[in-house]
């Protein structure tokens, strides 16, 4: 009945509604239209025209502008004479309209002076006080406009179509009329903007739709954001699908129709048309489309009214009724909750209800009593599955043994297996001192043996060293080789009471289910050490294997922890990096063997200080050959005297021979250490002398291993043989072993360009070496230790948290831009910890004083290096730049480096080396 009663009232309200905002709409629009044909027609019977414009007065200028800043609505005000002069007004309150005009800031109005082939601009302040004159050309001819042809009449006001303004350029209409004497038009402009928001005027809701059309139907203006300008064209009516509704609404308003009920894009709105006369003729209409949800809201809420009462009536008397059911019904409701979540395991802690009906009451509360103590053991069970941390069952245990028995404070005491007799507090849930067990260990260790030892008198007053409690019990923990690993030491303030020592029982099965966790991760702790023993063991290894690279997988990783605790306490860049105990263990890890991959490195080739240097250093060999050289100098000379050469003569050759040998033998000794560039004339000239013959008379085919037997293409040569000092043999190229195959030893897609020969040991071919002191394999066998890396730890069986190590691990000689090894990772491909890594990788290198192929460099020259190769994209930009800012590479240096490396380093000027590249990457 009420929901009937206020459909019949929100019917009648909506037509009073309907009917009152039809005659306010009226009024509104008559507010506007007003001013506006008041003031045309006001300034056309004046003597507006005929003033002197070019002669300004601070007082008129004044007046027009307060007139034309008050009328909203409109944008500037001109007239145009017949002699094709004219004159605009704007006033400038508008600042993207001063930009588009090039005003002064302050300027508040702008005047316009045309005359035929010129344009004389003048811009005013509040003051009426001219700012700014300029003179321009201009074609500008008011009786070519539209706004000046278009009017005849001299009575009646005109309006163009919208056209585009020119300054500034912008869509708008114009409303134009002769003056009294006939000889001038004067116009006022609209922009579309500002009919826009005169049509929000005309809102009745911010749900309505009202749109402002012109006698083509076009849309002027709306209130709807959307751009009225379809391309080049405006919208019209029949666009926006409403123009049939326009002119029904227009057909049946011959009888005065205010409102009509229309369906329009799939809603039902009251449409409402009214004139918007600005001319003389109604050439605008003001269509608005209102939402019956709006016209209806005030009826509906009364009707929402009506039916809440009704439902809140229902609802309270319902609520009596449960009320008083639920009184006499909940304490067999607790009981049935309380057995369907036993059944179905889902236990919880409820509070006792107490009944009327005392048979209940002890079956309620024995039924809860088991709920709660079901409930204890399962969450100890859920927190053992979850745990991997012995101090976290340990506070568990505790916590929940003290719930359980309602004890004063519960305190858990382990002991090692290297020493079983004593004991240390591991964990506690009380707030007492801590209790002192070792006492009863050490004055009654049969009560360790047993499952439960309640404690006397006597041994509580030495145990609880506080006083705070008087009894209490131990409960021994045992492993499954029956030692005693522990105790749990229980405390009560008060006498224990049957209840409690019902629960024992309990207590005791539960704390064996723990036991065999605790011995479990005691396991794990041990294996976890020991893992971590080898790990820590491969790297010494690999130190110890070569005495030049010395502590450096042992200084890596202290310089990553270094960078990982920098970054974790970093809130700028690395504000999202955290690391979990596991995430330290797989990061440490895998610095720790970021170059196990050295063990399979030739210790002779990564400890190469020469060019010539194997396991020794050939450079003797040859210093042999031309010692060979000048003995047979020696031997010419004895015979060039024989053949009845002079003495002298012969002499002079010999001297010379042997002075070219000793230049051509330090030459090549020169060029053995590396340390210096060889550039092509040195490369040359090696060539050249590589060319000079020795006689080797000896077989080089005895005395030698099968191997290098098997690779001698001229053992069969006779005796004596010519050499050239310099050699390049066949026996010094070592081809690839089937096993050394990248691709058929690993399953990761190694981008490393594998060169021809394994080794290439030829002697001129080591000698012409630019740089440094190893062949190109020689320095791919080195880069080959990374994918070694990849080999040796892809073979391990990791625990899920570890599943990364290799990657960490093997990435750390991957470069920002990609063009590392051996993957050819790129930016964000390449794991944060191997991007550590290898910040701390090149640091270590570049600053270790125990390299024998190069001297250690200074802390700021090192610094200078990395700053290039984060320039470079090789080393990560932001890494780097939270090891130098954040003081990582002095906290090291202050440790490792020597008095002479420390200098003083100009942090921002390094910086400034990069930050641009590190702008341009972002």
């Amino acid at each position: 009945m009420s929901v009937q009663h206020s459909q019949q009232i929100s019917t009648t309200l909506s037509k009073d509604i309907v009917t009152n905002y039809a005659q306010e709409l009226s009024v509104k629009i008559e507010k506007v239209t007003s001013p506006l044909s008041t003031l045309l027609n006001t300034l056309a019977m004046g003597r507006f025209t005929a003033r002197d414009v070019g002669t300004p007065d601070p007082a008129w200028l004044e007046a027009m502008t307060a007139i034309l800043e008050k009328n909203q609505y409109l944008d500037s005000m001109y007239f145009g004479k017949d002699d094709g002069s004219a004159f605009l007004f704007q006033p400038l309150y508008d600042l993207k309209v001063k930009q588009s005009l090039s005003a002064p800031v302050d300027a508040r109005l702008m005047v316009r002076y045309y005359t035929l082939g010129a344009q004389r601009i003048q811009f005013y302040d509040a003051d009426m006080k001219l700012m700014k004159e300029q003179y321009i050309s201009s074609d500008y001819d008011p009786r070519e406009r539209l706004w000046y042809n278009e009017v005849k009449n001299n009575d009646q006001i005109y309006m163009t179509g919208p056209y585009n303004f020119s300054n500034p350029a912008q869509d708008g209409i114009t409303f134009s009329r002769k003056t009294r004497s006939g000889d001038a038009i004067i116009g006022v402009d609209l922009t579309l903007d500002k009919l826009t928001k005169l049509v929000q005027y005309f809102e009745f809701s911010t749900n309505s739709n009202i749109f402002l059309l012109n006698t083509d139907a076009q849309i002027i203006g709306s209130n709807q954001l959307f751009s009225l300008m379809m391309g080049k064209e405006l919208f019209t009516a029949e666009d926006l699908e409403f123009d049939l509704l326009v002119k029904e609404f227009e057909a049946e308003n011959k009888s005065n129709l205010s409102a009509k009920t229309v369906v329009w894009q799939g809603n039902t709105w009251e449409l409402m048309i009214s004139p918007l006369t600005l001319a003389d003729s109604s050439m605008l209409r003001v269509v608005n489309f209102v939402s019956h949800d709006d016209l209806f809201e005030a009826s509906s809420s009364l009707r929402n009214d009506l039916i809440i009462i009704s439902l809140i009536s229902v609802i309270i008397s319902f609520l009596i009724v449960l009320c008083i059911a639920r009184r006499i019904a909940s304490p067999l409701t607790y009981l049935t909750d309380s057995i369907e979540n036993i059944q179905r395991f889902r236990f919880q802690r409820k509070r006792y209800q107490a009944s009327h009906i005392q048979e209940i009451d002890k079956l309620n509360e024995a039924m809860g009593l088991m709920e709660n103590v079901l409930l204890d053991f399962f969450n100890n069970l859920r927190s053992v599955a979850r745990t991997s941390r012995p101090e976290e069952l340990s506070e568990s245990i505790v916590t929940q043994v003290k719930e359980i028995l309602s004890a004063d404070d519960c305190q858990l005491f382990t002991n090692t297996p290297d020493s079983r007799g004593e004991f240390t507090l591991s964990a506690k849930s009380g707030t007492t001192a801590d209790f002192n067990l070792q006492c009863l260990y050490d004055h009654n260790p049969k009560a360790f043996k047993q499952s439960i030892y309640e404690l006397t008198a006597d041994e509580a007053n030495h145990i609880f060293t506080d006083m705070s409690c008087h009894s209490g019990f131990i409960i021994p923990l045992f492993n499954r080789n029956n030692d005693n690993t522990g105790a749990l030491l229980i405390g009560f303030t008060l006498d224990i009471t049957d209840d409690t020592r019902n629960r024992l029982r309990f207590v005791r099965e539960f704390i064996g289910f723990n036991e065999i966790v605790l011995e479990h991760l005691e396991k794990v702790d041990e294996q976890r050490e020991l893992f971590h023993s080898f790990v820590e063991m491969t790297a010494t290894a690999v130190d110890i294997k070569s005495p030049y690279t010395g502590g450096h997988c042992q200084r890596v990783p202290k310089i990553t922890k270094m960078l990982a605790k920098a970054a974790a306490a970093d809130t700028d860049k690395f504000a999202d990096f955290s690391l979990t105990t596991k995430g330290w263990e797989e990061l440490l890890v895998a610095a720790w063997l970021h170059d196990c991959g050295k063990v399979t490195t030739p210790d002779y080739v990564m400890d190469k200080a020469t060019k010539l240097e194997t396991i020794y250093d050939r450079i003797h060999e040859i210093r042999m050959r031309y010692e060979v050289l000048k003995r047979d100098a020696d031997v010419v000379y004895w015979q060039s005297i024989a053949e009845g050469i002079s003495e002298a003569q012969a002499q002079q050759i010999c001297d010379d021979l042997k002075q070219e040998l000793d230049d051509e033998f330090a030459f090549i000794a020169s060029c053995n250490p590396g340390s210096e560039f060889l550039d092509p004339e040195k490369q040359r000239r090696l060539a050249e002398i590589g060319e000079r013959t020795w006689l080797r008379t000896l077989p080089d085919d005895i005395g030698v291993s099968q191997q290098e037997l098997a690779k001698k293409r001229d053992a069969n040569k006779t005796l004596p043989v010519i050499e050239k000092i310099l050699a390049d043999k066949p026996e010094h190229l070592f081809v690839w072993e089937e096993k050394k195959q990248l691709q058929a030893n690993s399953k990761r897609d190694f981008k490393m360009v594998q060169p021809e020969h394994r080794y290439n040991r030829g002697e001129l071919h080591n000698l012409m070496i630019r740089s440094g002191t190893l062949t190109p394999e020689e320095r791919y066998n080195i880069n080959d230790h990374i994918v070694q890396t990849y080999l040796m730890l892809d073979q391990l069986p990791y625990p899920e948290h570890l599943k990364n190590v290799p990657l960490i691990a093997g990435s750390h000689h991957e470069k920002m831009n990609g063009q590392g090894y051996p993957l050819q990772l790129k930016g964000e491909e390449i794991p944060i910890g191997g991007r550590m890594i290898a910040v701390a990788d090149v640091f270590e290198a570049l600053t270790a004083n125990d390299r024998p192929y190069k001297a250690a460099k200074t802390l700021s020259h090192s610094l200078k290096i990395m700053s290039f190769m984060v320039k470079d994209e090789h080393l990560d930009g932001d890494v780097f730049d939270l090891f130098l800012t954040q003081g990582v590479y002095q906290e090291y240096a202050d440790e490792y480096l020597t008095a002479e490396q420390l200098d003083f380093v100009d942090v921002p000027a390094l910086r400034s080396i990069y930050l641009k590249t590190l702008a341009a990457v972002s």
